[in-house]
């Protein structure tokens, strides 16, 4: 088994970036690796592909002419408790050339945990998924398999089965994806599965096979760009009604959803195959939820990729990393009535989901800022219940939300009408409608005074949040407020503030439709 990568290896995953080639990697496999070479007995075949490093050591190998290819394969003696080879693989040969055709290798898991053993014990995790990655990384380095392929880090959900939420598990899997000319091939595939108790790999897996590109070079493609690409999937993809009822056929509830799979060729046509039709539904049943707002939730759970699909050049939306695809490709889904996220057993997702995509904010139509303001606190947007408001130039919050978030520690005199919040040896006192505040013991002068609406107290921002050391911003074109709590000013790019400013928009107009 690997053991931990060493410290001077672990700069590999300072170059691991999604959607970027790893320079790290093994790259393709150069002229003189793979030069053609006939193959005319078995003898030559196991030799080729020990020199493509392809058949690791401790395994044996056979080799059979089948046609006009050579079939390699290989095992171990170790079984596993089924008497399955632990460590198999298979190579083909073209007899002619002596080029790969295919190659799959795999290293099963014989992992056997110990009754009432935790895995999400985290103070038994020696190894941070960082590190896991490095180890995969280090795995694909020393194997070193003479392909001709570059690998590229997958960090997208796979399925229910393997939920996200078991990364944080003793065994975490990596999973990397082929390229073809910087762009990601996820028919060619490698995973690899580490022990975070141990640094060990536990199993891991190769999948590659030769096949053609059309087109061969992106530079050569007449290819339209993502915001035009993803206009024309906006335009075409509408959510459409079903009744969900997987966990209690008794109890469905009336959804929207969309299609596992939605594709459109790199010139911006839609093919036959990549087609997609919406199941009819004939009820008369009115949903209470906006559709057009639906879309954009929706939507909002994707990636817009330029990808290889079966070797040809498209545009595909993908699942964010974040989110958990479900068994046979169900993906979340919206209550046609409250607006309620569901997954595929229509049990609540209170997960937040990251902001929208590029792609969709420059697509989308866009809305008028209805919110009076949003809080971004250390670039996350903060779904809060009671909505700030602005009186007389300053931004008042829900102190309770806001407080809680700071991690103080609050408290609510009824008699006095004053509210305290105390964290790290600093207290500030704040009585409603009082235009003073008590810090540590000291009066000052507020900006604006707390007040009670609707039964909730609501401070002004700025002076309370600052007064325990965290910095306070303002973007007026996009009514943010910039929180940081590490002091320094939160920076945001254009496209950044853009980005939050659709999702504070569409967070608001999801908030009043409940």
């Amino acid at each position: 088994m690997l053991k931990k990568a060493s410290t001077a290896k672990l700069f590999l995953a300072a170059s691991l970036a999604f959607g970027t080639i790893l320079s790290v990697l093994p790259v393709p496999a150069q002229a003189e690796d793979v030069a053609e070479t006939k193959i005319d007995s078995a003898t030559q075949a196991i030799s080729r592909a020990k020199a493509l490093n392809l058949i690791p050591e401790g395994t044996r190998a056979t080799a059979k002419l089948s046609g006009e290819k050579w079939d390699v394969t290989f095992e171990t003696d170790e079984k596993d408790e089924g008497g399955s080879p632990l460590h198999v693989g298979q190579i083909i040969f073209h007899a002619k050339n002596g080029k790969v055709a295919k190659y799959h290798e795999r290293l099963r898991s014989d992992f056997r945990g110990k009754p009432g053993e935790n895995p999400f014990d985290e103070s038994k995790m020696k190894f941070s998924t960082a590190e896991v990655q490095d180890i995969a990384l280090e795995l694909i380095n020393q194997r070193n398999w003479k392909l001709d392929v570059s690998w590229m880090f997958n960090p997208y959900p796979i399925a229910y089965e393997n939920d996200r939420r078991f990364e944080i598990a003793r065994l975490h899997g990596v999973h990397f994806d082929g390229s073809h000319d910087g762009i990601r091939d996820g028919s060619n595939r490698v995973g690899v599965t580490v022990d975070r108790w141990t640094g060990e790999v536990d199993s891991y897996y190769i999948d590659w096979e030769e096949g053609t590109y059309i087109p061969e070079k992106v530079s050569e493609a007449d290819l339209i760009g993502i915001d035009a690409a993803g206009k024309l999937l906006f335009d075409a993809i509408e959510p459409f009604l079903k009744w969900q009822a997987i966990k209690d056929p008794e109890q469905p509830k009336l959804v929207y959803a969309l299609h596992e799979k939605y594709v459109i060729t790199y010139d911006g046509k839609f093919p036959v195959e990549y087609q997609w039709e919406n199941p009819p539904f004939t009820e008369e049943i009115k949903p209470s939820y906006s559709r057009e707002l639906v879309k954009k939730r929706l939507l909002s759970m994707y990636d817009l990729n330029l990808e290889y699909i079966d070797g040809k050049l498209a545009y595909k939306l993908r699942l964010k990393p974040e989110i958990t695809s479900f068994r046979s490709g169900l993906h979340p889904v919206i209550d046609a009535h409250t607006g309620e996220w569901l997954d595929f057993l229509n049990q609540p997702l209170t997960k937040t989901f990251s902001p929208a995509g590029e792609w969709l904010i420059y697509t989308a139509p866009d809305s008028e800022i209805e919110y009076a303001a949003a809080i971004l606190w250390d670039n996350e947007l903060l779904q809060l219940e009671n909505e700030p408001f602005i009186k007389n130039s300053y931004t008042l919050v829900p102190f309770r939300e806001l407080m809680t978030k700071l991690g103080a520690k609050i408290n609510w005199d009824p008699v006095a009408r004053k509210v305290t919040a105390s964290k790290d040896g600093t207290t500030i006192e704040l009585t409603i409608d009082s235009n003073t505040t008590s810090i540590n013991g000291k009066e000052q002068t507020l900006e604006a005074p707390a007040i009670i609406k609707d039964g909730r107290t609501y401070i002004p921002v700025r002076l309370v949040l600052e007064t325990f050391n965290v910095h306070v911003g303002w973007s007026n074109e996009s009514r943010l407020v910039l929180v940081s709590s590490d002091g320094n000013p939160l920076v945001l790019s254009p496209e950044e503030k853009k980005k939050y400013r659709f999702q504070a928009q569409l967070n608001w107009e999801n908030k009043m439709h409940k």
